[in-house]
């Protein structure tokens, strides 16, 4: 960011300058906020383009379709004014770190385990863009903002005159070729960035197609082989969360088999049950724990839920029958596995391949009542890999302390597991490999990564006093200390270096680097409650809310109550006599999955509440 040029104006409607971010021909780009914080990215058009009736209008035009657009990879419209002298748009900035940052603070090149995430997620950006005929100019890491998943536009560049979806991809490669450094790009994208840069631009892909050969790179090393020679076309369908597609000259071959085993962390694989050959586009065609026809308890009685990272598949924890992964679209269960547990702890995506990981009780164990384990769940391939903490002992019974009660998946695939024993350590292992990656010496409770690197538990310090630390997750050293907190429940704001946590009856925002506190939210009538005690916090990053849900916990009447805070406004905008148990927001902010006290999972419009969709 670069200092304010004295005929910058201090402001832009309700926010005052921060910076300069840069210009093209047609705008410049500032970030503004409140007080020293960065909040949006505004796009001002330059006075000689204001007094042009038809770019005033083009400009009109693309504000539209930018607040219409509900992408991951592209920063949401805040606030606009077309009309007036000088026309401007404001982009939510979830994050103050830039990927020119980034590159920065590792010696000038992007780390090369975070390249393949960067820039599929620019593509796929780019694909958003030109969905809706925003084009865009030639791209800067200053544009770009870190997030989970790889990263967001911070806001779209005005590009005059446009280059059409075929020079969008070249400012694509030429950003990433810029941030690789000396050694270049990872060898696999070299092909796909060489072809981005062709002088001939019908020879280059257009962003959809340089989307779909990212995510077939990506694949190429970890998904199933087919026969060789076997490859067919891509049919257009929706994307999953990892396509199982090699890049194959310059086209997507789909092959796939799918089999099923069993593997568990340690142990030898057992006798395959079958190999059905199927051929897979994507996630949700995936066959490999195909559900029975019907539940067996009825409507869903949720414990807990997640969306995959591209928001297709939403999977759904529950009393009554272990885990479901559902095509929420469609209202389509695609698979299930633990059928009849009792009991289903935590379930989340992994970014390699479609895979779902879940705490649900282990098969194997002679006691009673087994012991929670961590499972991994290939929905392509229909095997399942467990995690445990440590081999059980001969000659024991009910070793609770052996259990997995919780963990988290990174963006990037780690995972952390937690027990019940406070002698346990915080485990990280490889998600996709189940190797150990660092083991953090403190009895944590409700594991969240924040980002590729750090990841966030609670520690009691004593009655009703809890800390919340945050460690190098590969290195295993603690990095930060945020207390009081009141309750075991915490949750990030991606994208940023902020945390929400409840002291009392506040939900506190801190920058939990500088220490500083940001914002708060009062649950109102929580002090007054005989036993109060919060159930669910979620932050949403993408609009911009955190939900909390707290309860009475007294023997005559359990008494739910919750809110869901605007994070700009301070506004509680959660409908009166809706109180969501739990709450699961898409990634994209298409629909916010919700559990109230009635069973069932409803998808919710988060705009008007409307129901859209239920399972």
């Amino acid at each position: 960011m670069l200092p304010l040029h004295p005929h910058d104006p201090p402001s832009i409607g309700p926010y005052p300058l921060l910076g300069r971010l840069g210009e093209d021909g047609a705008a410049r780009s500032y970030v503004g906020g409140t007080g020293d914080r960065a909040a949006v990215t505004i796009v001002l058009l330059k006075p000689a383009r204001a007094t042009d009736p038809s770019f005033r209008a083009e400009f009109a035009r693309r504000v539209e379709a930018l607040r219409k657009l509900k992408s991951r990879y592209v920063c949401a419209v805040a606030d606009a004014d077309t009309r007036g002298a000088v026309p401007w748009v404001a982009f939510v900035r979830p994050g103050e770190e830039t990927l020119a940052d980034l590159v920065e603070g590792n010696g000038g090149a992007l780390a090369p385990q975070r390249f393949p995430t960067v820039a599929t997620a620019l593509a796929r950006g780019l694909a958003d863009l030109h969905a809706v005929a925003v084009p865009i100019g030639p791209l800067r890491a200053e544009d770009v903002l870190p997030a989970p998943g790889g990263a967001v536009f911070a806001g779209p560049v005005f590009a005059e005159p446009p280059e059409g979806e075929k020079g969008a991809v070249r400012h694509w490669a030429a950003l990433m070729s810029s941030i690789a450094g000396e050694a270049g790009p990872p060898l696999r994208f070299r092909k796909v960035i060489d072809g981005c840069l062709h002088p001939d631009p019908d020879l280059r892909p257009n962003p959809r197609e340089l989307a779909n050969m990212l995510a077939g790179a990506a694949a190429e090393e970890s998904a199933p082989r087919g026969k060789e020679g076997e490859e067919d076309a891509a049919d257009g369908k929706r994307n999953g969360m990892r396509p199982l597609v090699p890049l194959a000259a310059g086209a997507l071959a789909v092959t796939a088999a799918a089999t099923t085993a069993l593997v568990v962390s340690g142990g030898e694989p057992a006798e395959p049950a079958g190999t059905p050959e199927a051929v897979v586009t994507d996630c949700t065609e995936a066959e490999g724990f195909t559900p029975p026809e019907a539940r067996s308890g009825g409507e869903l009685d949720a414990s807990h839920m997640a969306f995959s990272p591209d928001g297709d598949l939403l999977a759904v924890g529950t009393w009554q029958d272990g885990v479901g992964v559902w095509d929420w679209p469609e209202g389509r269960e695609i698979a299930r596995f633990h059928e009849g547990a009792p009991e289903t702890g935590a379930v989340d995506f992994l970014p390699q391949g479609c895979t779902v990981a879940a705490v649900v009780p282990d098969p194997d164990a002679k006691e009673e009542v087994p012991p929670l384990n961590a499972a991994v769940f290939d929905l392509v391939a229909g095997t399942t890999t467990r995690h445990r903490l440590k081999e059980p002992a001969r000659g024991t019974g009910l070793n609770a302390e052996l259990g997995v009660s919780e963990l988290a998946v990174s963006p990037d695939g780690l995972m952390a597991l937690t027990g019940w024993s406070p002698d346990h350590t915080v485990s990280v292992i490889d998600g996709g490999t189940g190797e150990p990656v660092s083991s953090i010496d403190v009895p944590g409770n409700n594991p969240v990564f924040i980002d590729d690197q750090r990841l966030a538990v609670t520690e009691l310090v004593s009655f009703d006093d809890w800390s919340i630390t945050i460690w190098d997750a590969r290195g295993g050293e603690r990095l930060q200390t945020v207390r009081p907190a009141s309750e075991l429940d915490f949750a990030p704001i991606a994208g940023t270096d902020r945390i929400a946590y409840v002291r009392g009856d506040q939900i506190i925002v801190q920058d939990f680097v500088t220490g500083s506190q940001v914002d708060t939210f009062t649950m109102e009538g929580f002090a007054d409650l005989e036993e109060p005690r919060v159930i669910e916090l979620v932050v949403d990053p993408w609009l911009g809310r955190v939900y909390s849900t707290w309860l009475d916990n007294t023997p005559e009447k359990v008494e739910y109550h919750g809110s869901a805070w605007d994070m700009r406004s301070g506004e509680d905008v959660l409908p009166e006599g809706m109180v969501p148990l739990l709450v699961a927001p898409h990634p994209d902010g298409e629909v916010v999955a919700v559990r109230t006290e009635e069973p069932g999972v409803r998808l919710l419009d988060p705009e008007t509440w409307e129901v859209v969709g239920e399972l």
